[in-house]
């Protein structure tokens, strides 16, 4: 599963109550999430989105409203929403539209790029290269609204530095909806009861290595067949994947690509170690994985006592509190650190924190700035910390998050404590389309668990054909 299923899960989840008419999301059920991104797509209709492409065009004159669209889901940015800031902005009307990232592109090659852009923390820098951010610092220094001091960390992943080409620093472009550290565990009791495991720490965080010879021991098979997983991921497989090694690359201090990101390499020994663990991994069985297909994505899996961990994010809380097979048990589950590298530093990230930028280019930067304001920092903003389906991008509202329940708050002192974890940002590449490097992974390494190639030959093939996508992206970096 991919990024854009965290962001359908999370749609979903979103559904299950009125708050969730503006939550958040990565290959789950969350709303981001995540997945990311990119490939989602907003569920305007073809009429609305007509309209909203061409009204774009009309002046704000004689009276007539200004049109601000954007590409947030309209599970997030709900009707119910839109009429309510409509009612106090009389000057502005909001209207969605759908845009997956091919759609998206076209729109920006022909000059009429929505107003305001879903954006993923990954795709930040590659939306700063094309030319499509405006630099909103000088907006949040101005704002009666956002107070930067109060920010978290997190809110660092919005900026980018065009002149040393380092992600979180720099000008700040955007603002989270919301966000979750995504690495972090949560796991079903009964079944570590049941395989006589001790309970993990919700402190102390595991390596990897401990985490998945704890997987191990909580994998049941029928002979070649798992009926039930140790450890699943919730935006894919637990094997060899972009954002686990992203992971494991940042808390190592390494990557997979040049400090400038204009060359890959996947072939070093340290790569070559983590990619043959993630094989090992895959071939017990430990998840799902090209040798253990599953059409359910992780969270799926998990709740339906076919997984005893998931590595997620603290949306993942949200998600069990409004299932159906979960919800009148949440004293199964509990709550992990995410793991970290021998030998590397313990940094529990997010991987898709999900927010949005204004278009550079937008005819309308103030009314569009507006609309941005009120979303991501009025009560929108307030109504999504009060969910708990996400974590804010500001610590007031953070002070919101649900701690009613025993379960909301063992989830709430968890994150109080896994925050001072969060500073830092998997290793994407600006001119790297994410699901393209998926897709590269999916070609050539799957081969590997199958014993039709190796990890040598394997990351050869997967360094030269990277090397040639981040060619063809840096050709579609805007000059200025």
């Amino acid at each position: 599963m991919k990024r854009a299923f965290r962001s359908t899960l999370l749609s979903a989840i979103l559904t299950c109550s009125l708050i969730l008419l503006s939550a958040c999301g990565g290959n789950n059920s969350k709303d981001d999430n995540s997945s990311p991104n990119s490939g989602a797509t907003s569920t305007a209709s073809g009429s609305e989105t007509a309209s909203a492409e061409a009204s774009s065009e009309e002046p704000a004159a004689n009276g007539k409203p200004v049109v601000i669209r954007h590409t947030m889901y309209d599970t997030e940015f709900s009707s119910e929403m839109v009429a309510e800031f409509e009612k106090t902005h009389p000057n502005i009307k909001v209207e969605i539209v759908s845009a997956d990232y091919n759609k998206l592109m076209a729109m920006m090659a022909a000059g009429n790029g929505p107003d305001i852009i879903r954006t993923n923390t990954n795709e930040l820098s590659g939306y700063v290269l094309k030319g499509m951010a405006l630099d909103l610092t000088p907006n949040f220094n101005n704002s009666t609204v956002f107070k930067p001091d109060d920010f978290y960390p997190v809110v660092n992943q919005f900026k980018y530095d065009t002149t040393t080409g380092v992600h979180g620093e720099g000008p700040l472009y955007g603002f989270p909806k919301d966000w979750s550290p995504d690495f972090t565990i949560y796991y079903n009791k009964k079944m570590f009861e049941a395989a006589g495991v001790p309970l993990p720490s919700s402190t102390e965080a595991m390596t990897w290595t401990e985490l998945i010879e704890l997987g191990k021991k909580l994998t049941v098979k029928n002979g070649k067949k798992v009926s039930q997983y140790g450890v699943v991921y919730f935006n894919g497989s637990t094997a060899a994947n972009q954002d686990l090694l992203n992971v494991q690359l940042l808390q190592q201090g390494g990557s997979m690509f040049s400090d400038d990101y204009s060359k890959a390499d996947l072939s070093t020994p340290g790569m070559k170690d983590l990619l043959n663990f993630w094989v090992d991994t895959a071939k017990f069985g430990v998840g799902p994985s090209p040798l253990h297909q599953e059409t359910d994505w992780g969270g799926q899996l998990f709740v339906d006592n076919k997984a005893a961990i998931i590595i997620s994010g603290y949306w993942f809380s949200g998600f069990l509190k409004t299932n159906e097979l979960t919800k009148d048990r949440l004293g199964d589950f509990g709550v992990a650190p995410a793991p970290y590298l021998e030998g590397g530093k313990r940094i529990s990230p997010t991987a898709f924190g999900t927010g949005a930028i204004i278009y550079k280019n937008t005819k309308h930067p103030k009314e569009a700035w507006e609309v941005f304001e009120w979303f991501f920092g009025g009560k929108p903003a307030e109504d999504r910390a009060k969910a708990g389906y996400g974590l804010p991008g500001t610590k007031a509202l953070a002070a919101l998050l649900p701690q009613t329940t025993e379960f909301d708050k063992m989830s709430y002192d968890f994150i109080q404590n896994e925050l001072q974890y969060t500073d830092g940002s998997p290793p994407y590449n600006p001119f790297l389309n994410y699901q393209a490097v998926n897709s590269i992974f999916d070609k050539y390494f799957t081969p590997v668990y199958f014993d039709k190639d190796t990890v040598e030959g394997a990351t050869q093939k997967m360094t030269e054909e990277l090397n040639t996508l981040i060619t063809e992206g840096k050709q579609l970096v805007s000059p200025e």
